[in-house]
């Protein structure tokens, strides 16, 4: 902030020889502010015009307080109730998992919320042009209005704070949980309001982006509350006997009575990371991505970011079937993988066409390299980009997997398993650049996409089902299952059981995964010669529109000579 916009300080008294004790405090603030600034750079202005126009409302401390005090007589209602037939200590661990509990779902809830209403609302505000004509790129805007939402519920978890402390007036409960706790807290809050602010980005309406947010965040937040907490609490009871299986808020306690080694460091430290990292980053960028115009270059930040999380799933992945040393492991992260790769392939279902020829323009004036330019817009690029990854993050998972495999059996249905499931997404990826190529809306191609998944993985055990009522082979009715991607998983059992029927199930699933893998490769080749198709139609046309602006500029101009002429 700039020096003109500082307090100006208070009149020097007559004959004082020394400035007021106001003066004196603003120029003291003013300087801790230009010291803060030469140390860490400028404020983002995004983030103080959010700030003054939120100080200026009079319900903020309004809305603080009523939370704070409904917090306040819900947890001592609690407490007080349970404190008549528990011991004090399981008091204070009842009241800590409560209010935590409340807490999450206020930053979980209420964070989207705030932030979907802040670019929706400069759109709708008609303040959207104006907050682009200045000079802050879209970068710059993002995180002015990421810092402003943050702030705002930052409030709502501070004013909490005092109400975390009851736990100590029981017991049970020690300061170093109740910190992670916080931090844990303002973590999910900071990814509640990235992800607010992705839908922000998108929609012109804020009443549309609300809804939308909440409709998203809210089955995602229960699902993450009864997953992540309660449901890895026994996870995580069975891995260390001292942390309480079934209390949601078990993260906390894991990092204080967990034994350290290769377990807590990949758990504890490292999927964490991942976990949050990966999807703040995801939402940053989604947030730029919406930001830009139709012709720009959208593409290659989102693909960025998919080059490094895919390898960083994948060894996430490979880390836990390590560490485990269980083959089940290898199955679970290979089947994330997979689904990482599927929301992937919906990601890149945007893609346009090709570079725009202003990309292109760009790139030129950049020297951008070979590299650089696969990363660009391009629906084909994109898919090879996803075929790739996905296939070397399964191959590492297999390595791994089969490293720690106690037998032979067990390391061919490994190979099994994931020779049906590379098949399987190279159709996906193929299905996936063929439906974009096709139509002109990435709503249409991610709809179709939906549709035959759940076809493809449904259907054939419903035939199955049929099938195995009518015939009396039930055994053998198991192969009608064939074509469904979750097959592999029943040709890994039959495999690692050494049932009668393996062989044929075997060998009925390697002939579905090269099917599929034939299909995709078609798709992928009919989508490469309608794209090539379709951007030579619009360059054609494109050539044609300047051939026809180039002779009526000849046209005017030789009217205009003429004119002068005469």
């Amino acid at each position: 902030m700039s020096d003109s916009f500082a307090p100006a300080p208070e009149p020097i008294a007559p004959n004082s020889g020394r400035p007021s004790q106001l003066g004196a405090s603003s120029h003291d603030a003013s300087s801790l502010l230009g010291a803060f600034e030469r140390r860490f750079g400028k404020l983002n202005p995004v983030w103080l015009r959010e700030l003054k126009q939120a100080a200026r409302l009079q319900r903020t401390p309004i809305i603080l307080a009523m939370l704070t005090g409904m917090m306040t007589l819900l947890v001592c209602s609690v407490g007080g109730v349970a404190s008549t037939s528990a011991e004090p200590a399981k008091v204070g661990v009842g009241i800590f998992h409560t209010f935590f509990s409340l807490a999450f779902a206020v930053v979980t809830w209420v964070g989207p919320a705030v932030a979907a209403n802040t670019i929706a609302g400069e759109r709708s505000g008609r303040t959207w042009e104006a907050l682009q004509l200045t000079a802050l790129n879209a970068e710059s805007v993002a995180r002015g209005k990421f810092l402003a939402a943050f702030t705002y519920i930052s409030l709502y978890v501070v004013m909490l704070a005092p109400v975390g402390a009851l736990p100590f007036l029981f017991g049970g409960v020690t300061a170093s949980d109740v910190l992670i706790a916080f931090v844990l807290l303002f973590l999910m809050a900071g990814l509640s309001v990235a992800f607010g602010l992705s839908v922000s980005a998108k929609f012109a309406s804020p009443a549309v982006a609300i809804i939308i947010t909440l409709v998203v965040a809210l089955p995602v937040s229960l699902a993450v509350y009864g997953g992540a907490g309660v449901g890895l609490s026994f996870a995580a009871h069975s891995l260390w006997p001292g942390i309480p299986g079934g209390p949601p808020v078990w993260l906390p306690t894991a990092y204080m009575r967990a034994d350290f080694g290769l377990p807590y460091a990949v758990f504890l430290i490292f999927l964490p990371l991942v976990c949050a990292s990966l999807p703040a980053w995801l939402f940053y960028e989604v947030t730029i991505a919406n930001m830009g115009a139709p012709s720009d270059d959208r593409s290659s930040r989102l693909r960025i970011w998919f080059l490094c999380s895919m390898p960083l799933m994948s060894l996430a992945a490979a880390l836990v079937t390590f560490a485990t040393h269980s083959e089940d492991w290898a199955y679970a992260g290979s089947t994330l993988i997979w689904f990482c790769g599927c929301f992937g392939a919906y990601l890149f279902a945007g893609e346009p066409l090709g570079p725009s020829p202003r990309v292109l323009t760009h790139w030129q004036r950049e020297g951008r390299s070979a590299f650089r330019r696969f990363l660009g817009p391009g629906i084909l690029r994109a898919s090879v980009l996803l075929f790739c990854l996905t296939s070397l993050g399964l191959a590492a998972n297999l390595l791994t997997g089969i490293a720690i495999a106690s037998s032979a059996e067990e390391r061919a249905a490994l190979i099994a398993f994931h020779g049906y499931t590379v098949g399987f997404f190279a159709f996906v990826a193929g299905f996936n650049a063929w439906l974009r190529a096709r139509g002109n809306q990435s709503g249409g191609a991610r709809l179709v996409l939906s549709v035959t998944l759940f076809l493809v993985i449904v259907g054939p055990w419903i035939a199955m089902a049929m099938a195995g009522m009518l015939t009396s082979e039930h055994d053998r009715a198991i192969l009608m299952a064939s074509p469904s991607p979750t097959f592999a998983i029943a040709m890994a059992q039959a495999i690692r059981s050494s049932s009668p029927d393996h062989g044929l199930t075997q060998l009925t699933g390697c002939a579905c995964a090269v099917a599929w893998a034939f299909i995709g490769m078609g798709s992928f080749a009919a989508a490469s010669l309608r794209v090539n198709k379709r951007l030579q139609a619009e360059a054609q046309a494109r050539n044609t529109l300047q051939a026809a602006f180039d002779e009526e500029e000849r046209a005017a101009a030789a009217s205009g000579s003429a004119v002068v002429s005469g």
